[in-house]
C-alpha cells in the first residue's frame, strides 16, 4: 500500500473513532477488530453466533459507575485473541463490589464480532 493510502486509511479511522466518542458509541475498542493484528473476534468461521470464551487475567481497574472493568488478559484461543490491556462492560449479575485491581482472576466472556461482556469473575487458583 501507497503511503499515501496508508495516511487515507489512517486518517478516515481517526474520523470514524472521534464520531463514536462523540456519540458515546465506544465500548471495548475504537478500532474494528478486523483491522487489529491477531485480532478477528471470531473462532473459525463463526463469525456473528453467540460465543462464550474463559480467559485470565489481572484486573487493572473496575468502573463500578459505568459497570465496566479492564484486564490485563492472557491469550484467549477461543476468539482468537492475542494478550491485551482491555475494558469490558460486565453482566448486572458481576458484583464488582468483590473486584480489585491487582487480582489475578478468571473471567468469562459472552458475545460476537468484537463485542463481548464479562459474565462472571472469579479469583484465579
Amino acid at each position: 500500500m501507497s503511503e499515501l493510502g496508508r495516511s487515507n486509511r489512517k486518517g478516515a479511522l481517526a474520523a470514524i473513532v472521534a464520531a463514536l466518542l462523540l456519540a458515546g458509541g465506544v465500548q471495548a475498542q475504537a478500532a474494528p477488530m478486523d483491522d487489529m493484528p491477531g485480532m478477528s473476534g471470531k473462532a473459525g468461521a463463526e463469525g456473528a453466533k453467540q460465543q462464550t470464551a474463559s480467559a485470565t487475567g489481572t484486573v487493572a481497574a473496575v468502573n463500578a459507575s459505568q459497570h465496566k472493568v479492564t484486564f490485563d488478559h492472557e491469550p484467549i484461543p477461543a476468539i482468537n485473541w492475542p494478550a491485551m490491556h482491555m475494558e469490558f462492560p460486565a453482566a448486572q449479575s458481576v458484583d464488582l463490589s468483590k473486584v480489585k485491581p491487582g487480582e489475578k482472576v478468571k473471567f468469562t466472556l459472552s458475545g460476537s464480532k468484537g463485542s463481548y461482556t464479562v459474565q462472571s469473575i472469579a479469583p484465579a487458583q
